[in-house]
């Protein structure tokens, strides 16, 4: 469970960040490498765009015709460098789950594991032949460690695996699981038989139910819950907080994967059973910023503020002194409810330039039907008085659908696609007037249900399956508002 893989799909109609929230969800189930299905081969030059695609909704629209193509590097650079920490060093879980001699599934992803703790599970051959015990705890030849193995479905087990754990007991292994009631299959016959009932009576003969059994160097939990065993052995949880996590380990270092429950926004205090200097590594931006650390006995306090779809690795360096870290406030606004410039590409049934007075999405603008279904993408312009050289100045776009590269006063700030649609944009500021300017890009979607609707002679795009004719249009722009925080 250290490593595995998994797909997405990147359709038409979906938001870099969705698929962001998708990615960090199996993440933080333990996948490291995202693999994408499929990229179609469109070697012909002038065709109707996006071209080729899988059909049926099957696969990925990763071809270069896509309308965000020029910006995929920034979503790609974001699963590289999840997947690099990710990959390194060893993952940490208290809890080895054996699936038990007679395996028909997997755990359930969604499976009520305890808040705060994390589980691998194993086969037989990996019990068997794979792990030992040392200090106490379990572990493999690499160095994965565990505080316990869990059995909770062992109804019927094999004699070998039964003598095997008592092994591995006597050695030191502490075991959470029930009396088996029967030998798993045939072979062997009665003297199979003989040999599961003395196991049976070797590790559980003794065992008071409820209790922690000693038996050899090791301990045998029998009768309790999953929750009372970690309880009984005063296994502490390795995070508090309302977070989804992962957790990775090298010598002289631990990190934490954090991002909020699916949908949900964080803000507010995460507690991490871990020592040494904190810092947040944010993997969209590849900032590495430090954090005010509250110590109180082996665990660590930080402050988090994660937007819906937000991540972060917090890393803990051991024997790094914590830094007294003065937070940035940014208590002061100035909006740009001025003019905006809005320039569309040829061809698409929108005119070359459009002035507006307030953001809305193009599907609302005073345009032609053919107009509010453009696709693409869209440079807003506008201009600003500024007077505050000297202060710390964020850029905050506000809500945009999907992506947005900045430019201000002719330089270029930055590509966002993710929440907080925001850029520092200190250096760049002057005194007096300045401009801004947002190129907006959005997905093929509107385009393409509005051509649905269309005799094909008169079509613009082509692909193998797209929206339904007149679906209802997505809401692509820049939405807003836009505010100078300071």
């Amino acid at each position: 469970a250290a490593e595995s893989f998994t797909a997405f799909d990147l359709h038409w109609n979906e938001h870099f960040e969705f698929l962001k929230d998708y990615a960090d969800f199996h993440f933080i189930e333990g996948v490291t490498h995202n693999v994408f299905h499929t990229y179609t081969h469109n070697p012909q030059i002038g065709f109707l765009p996006p071209g080729t695609s899988m059909g049926s909704k099957i696969g990925t629209p990763f071809l270069r015709g896509q309308t965000w193509w020029p910006y995929m590097k920034e979503f790609t650079t974001y699963l590289a460098r999840c997947s690099y920490l990710l990959e390194r060093g060893r993952p940490v879980s208290d809890v080895l789950w054996y699936l038990g001699d007679e395996i028909s599934h997997k755990p359930d992803q969604e499976f009520p594991f305890p808040q705060g703790y994390k589980y691998d599970y194993c086969n037989p051959d990996v019990l068997l032949n794979r792990l030992i015990v040392k200090d106490g705890l379990v572990m493999t030849p690499e160095g994965l460690s565990y505080r316990f193995i869990w059995i909770p479905e062992n109804k019927r087990m094999r004699p070998e695996t039964l003598e095997h754990l008592y092994q591995l007991i006597q050695e030191g292994a502490t075991v959470v699981a029930n009396a088996p009631q029967r030998i798993a299959g045939l072979k062997g016959g009665e003297q199979a038989q003989q040999r599961f009932s003395q196991a049976v009576d070797a590790i559980w003969g003794k065992a008071v139910q409820g209790q922690i059994t000693k038996m050899g160097n090791g301990r045998l939990l029998s009768g309790v819950s999953l929750e009372e065993a970690l309880r009984m052995l005063d296994i502490k949880p390795d995070v508090l907080g309302d977070v989804r996590w992962m957790h990775r380990q090298i010598e002289g270092a631990d990190w934490y994967f954090v991002t909020p429950e699916k949908q949900l926004s964080f803000q507010g205090k995460v507690t991490f059973r871990a020592e040494g200097g904190a810092e947040l590594w944010n993997p969209v931006t590849g900032e590495i910023t430090p954090l005010n650390v509250t110590r109180q006995g082996e665990y660590a306090s930080v402050e988090l503020d994660m937007p819906k779809a937000g991540s972060c690795f917090v890393v803990f360096r051991h024997g790094k002194q914590q830094q007294n870290v003065e937070k940035v406030v940014y208590n002061n606004a100035q909006r740009l409810d001025g003019k905006w410039s809005l320039q569309f590409p040829e061809g698409w049934g929108a005119p070359a330039q459009l002035e507006v007075e307030n953001l809305v999405p193009w599907c609302e603008l005073p345009m032609s039907e053919e107009g509010r279904a453009f696709s693409g993408s869209v440079v807003y312009s506008t201009s600003f008085q500024w007077e505050g050289q000297g202060k710390q100045v964020m850029l905050d776009l506000g809500e945009v659908n999907m992506i947005a590269e900045v430019s201000v006063n002719g330089q270029k700030l930055g590509t966002v696609w993710c929440k907080p649609f925001a850029l520092d944009m200190t250096n760049v500021l002057k005194e007096g007037e300045n401009t801004l300017e947002v190129k907006v890009t959005s997905t093929w979607f509107n385009r393409l249900a509005f051509d649905a609707s269309q005799p094909e002679a008169d079509r613009k795009t082509w692909t193998i399956e797209g929206p339904k004719a007149n679906a209802p249009l997505k809401e692509y722009g820049l939405l807003g508002p836009v505010t100078l925080k300071y």
